[in-house]
């Protein structure tokens, strides 16, 4: 116990553990600095590689009910059809934006112990200089093609890992899952999932991927202030439950909001709360005014609502009824389908925490040969370059090797037909129709550590996923074709390797 009589200058103050620019390389599993410690000191620095971000198999985590079993409740889920594509502005500026500094090289030498001077040297002036090709944000994608395909020596490219997949695989997810709600409510959605999230920044990412995934607005400040949008928010419970009662608390909000005013009602008794606030909509002779419920059976109180307004006299249009309470995409599905007649959906703990994680991974698909290499393979043939893929006896594991890009064939009717994963400038005639025209999904978003790629607007990506999605005439029996020249290689480099030849 400390007396706070003695409290000095030398107390341990609490650490915010900030996340900041100079910090962005520290973020980063040790290993991706050991192997490039141990390429300095076998003397293989830098080779070109290409390293790609796939998700290999779709995530089993949309939610599409509920069920119960020995008194518990489970989400029912089941395994995604596709993801939308989030986070790649904000790896683009850690490609950017983020450099090796001396603080970093400090900590390696001084508390990791590292003695090797090349090895520090270099820690303390990384820089990316390479090429990145990615699918636009928003654009809808499939297990087994990339979303982003990066260009670089090994060792700069290896050590941005950690920052790609802890920023791109959860906004992907939460993009996802709010597309998940979109896609069966044509309503207001409004994200409130700030004090739900797994961490501050989380919290801004989550909003931004919410948007992206068709929500209309956030509540999070830290979020409207990057992207200068308006945020939402009225009270909580809290404000209730610190006044003497619900009556002068309502009134003080409206007082603040006027006809905007949004009445929180299941603080104590819903129907009670109802009664109160219409008193204060009476009183103030509003012309507009909100209800919000947020707990226990949202479409029986739904529809207890709109009985009672229509009793009294009130039309329709003079109201908005918004719900929240853990909400889901199957338990808004229930609610429109039982014509709940909801006209905001504010939705927080779900679409922020997906009950599953993305699980994109970076794997290396090719590097550059040199005359000090000895590997025995096709080289030659692939102007220089090792292709390489990992294997696994779970071959759901498995990654395909080489320099890919996915492509996306569009029909004469311009409805998507299928993707097609092949090598880049490979010759695709043989899996083409006539009229078929080609997409390519990755574009060119840095070249040689340079941006060259225009970033949209948050409504601009959100209306490219839907753009997408209208183009797609059963998204859920969608053809994904790996070119037969990708599984010769593949297949090949299985069996350098002892594996059987697969069925």
């Amino acid at each position: 116990m400390i007396n706070e009589e003695n409290i000095g200058s030398d107390i341990r103050k609490p650490n915010m553990l900030e996340f900041t620019k100079d910090l962005a390389l520290a973020v980063a599993d040790f290993y991706e600095y050991s192997m490039a410690e141990a390429n300095i000191l076998e003397d293989i620095v830098g080779k070109d590689t290409v390293f790609d971000m796939v998700v290999r198999r779709m995530p089993t985590n949309k939610v599409v009910g509920r069920f119960e079993r020995d008194g518990v409740k489970y989400d029912e889920l089941e395994q995604r059809k596709y993801l939308i594509n989030a986070g790649l502005e904000q790896v683009a500026a850690y490609f950017l934006e983020a450099r090796g500094t001396e603080k970093l090289r400090n900590y390696m030498q001084e508390v990791q112990g590292v003695e090797n001077t090349t090895f520090l040297d270099w820690v303390e002036n990384i820089s990316f200089q390479g090429d990145v090709y990615a699918m636009p944000e928003g654009t809808i994608f499939f297990a087994q093609e990339h979303q982003l395909r990066v260009h670089e020596k090994f060792e700069e490219a290896q050590v941005f890992e950690s920052l790609l997949l802890n920023t791109i695989n959860p906004q992907t997810n939460v993009a996802s899952t709010a597309n998940d709600i979109a896609q069966v409510a044509n309503k207001i959605l409004l994200e409130g999932g700030s004090r739900r999230a797994t961490s501050p920044q989380s919290s801004v990412f989550n909003s931004r991927a919410a948007r992206i995934g068709g929500f209309t607005a956030s509540s999070n400040v830290a979020y409207g202030m990057f992207y200068h949008e308006k945020v939402g928010g009225t009270h909580g419970h809290s404000y209730v439950m610190l006044h003497p009662d619900e009556y002068s608390s309502f009134k003080a909000q409206s007082e603040l909001f006027g006809n905007k005013v949004c009445f929180l009602l299941d603080t104590y008794n819903v129907e009670e709360a109802f009664e109160i606030s219409l008193k204060i909509v009476e009183e103030e002779n509003f012309d507009s005014f909100a209800f919000r419920i947020d707990s226990g059976d949202l479409l029986q109180q739904a529809k207890w609502i709109h009985d009672k307004l229509q009793e009294k006299g009130y039309a329709r249009e003079s109201y908005v009824l918004v719900a929240s309470d853990d909400l889901t995409a199957g338990k808004i599905d229930v609610l429109e389908k039982e014509r709940a007649d909801i006209d905001k959906y504010l939705v927080g703990t779900y679409v922020v925490n997906p009950p599953k994680p993305v699980p994109g991974v970076f794997k290396l698909a090719a590097y550059k040969n040199d005359n000090n290499n000895q590997e025995v393979s096709s080289d030659e043939e692939n102007n220089g370059w090792i292709l390489k893929g990992k294997l696994s006896e779970e071959f759901s594991k498995a990654t395909l090797p080489g320099i890919k890009q996915v492509y996306r064939v569009v029909g004469e009717d311009g409805f998507y037909k299928k993707d097609i994963i092949a090598f880049e400038g490979e010759d695709l005639s043989e899996y083409l129709d006539e009229n078929d025209t080609v997409e390519e999904l990755l574009v060119s978003i840095i070249k040689g550590g340079k941006q060259v790629y225009n970033f949209p607007t948050i409504n601009g990506i959100s209306q490219r996923r839907e753009e997408q999605l209208s183009r797609f005439n059963n998204i859920g029996d969608y053809e994904i074709l790996i070119s037969s020249l990708v599984l010769k290689t593949q297949q090949q480099i299985m069996e350098e390797h002892g594996f059987y030849r697969r069925n």
